[in-house]
């Protein structure tokens, strides 16, 4: 099994791109769906990958929303 690198944008001190992230959590969950690399992912596991990105925004934007509620918008990041 291949283990692909998504290019770093994080140099310097910065925050990730949202593409390499986003390219990261899609071939994350490709690999936890038992698919390599290279493999051609079936329309149904793309879903299932787009449904976890969905779920996992909706608690990422859950979590900003109570950490700016508590004054802790320092600890957001670039």
């Amino acid at each position: 099994m291949q283990f692909p690198s998504v290019p770093a944008s994080n140099k310097e001190g910065r925050s990730p791109d949202l593409g390499d992230l986003c390219e990261a959590m899609f071939i994350e969950g490709s690999r936890t769906l038992g698919f390599d690399f290279t493999d051609e992912i079936p329309l149904a596991a793309q879903g299932q990958i787009m449904k976890a990105a969905a779920q996992l925004a909706e608690r990422l934007g859950n979590m900003i929303r109570i950490q700016i509620s508590a004054g802790n918008s320092s600890e957001l990041g670039n």
